[in-house]
């Protein structure tokens, strides 16, 4: 059901078509309506892309969202379309980090967290080294601050 689900969703027709846009470009934008499945579509064609291509030891997404609740949800949703233990146990390949809250382990792939944490972690690695991908999600939702 979940499968059916996912690939019911208006972004899964375009999977092949971002993940070769990825390929090609640095910085690619997606659009599409509320509820198309972009938020916890994209990062997991992502994942899955990178592990079935052999780098999945190397893949390190982080996804932000615009609030702490958001990405804490995000994440559980996403691990539970994976058939995943909950965000951060041990085996999940998905966490999530927000202030005063983290929820991941050594197996994390994909971290969605607030765009503080994004930030601190640009402080602290300016050229982020070691992560993979950033997905910037609700980015009409972001200020010139943050």
């Amino acid at each position: 059901n979940i499968l059916e689900a996912r690939d019911s969703l208006p972004i899964s027709k375009l999977k092949s078509n971002i993940l070769q846009l990825l390929v090609e470009n640095d910085v690619i934008v997606v659009c599409g309506e509320t509820g198309c499945g972009k938020t916890t579509q994209v990062p997991q064609f992502i994942l899955d892309d990178m592990i079935q291509s052999g780098l999945g030891g190397y893949c390190n997404i982080v996804c932000t969202q615009p609030r702490r609740l958001a990405a804490i949800s995000v994440a559980e949703r996403v691990s539970d379309e994976r058939c995943e233990p909950s965000p951060g146990s041990d085996g999940s390949l998905v966490g999530y980090q927000v202030r005063l809250d983290v929820a991941r382990n050594e197996k994390t792939k994909l971290l969605f967290c607030t765009t503080g944490i994004l930030l601190r972690k640009l402080a602290v690695n300016k050229d982020l080294a070691g992560i993979t991908h950033v997905i910037v999600d609700e980015v009409h939702e972001r200020s010139l601050l943050a």
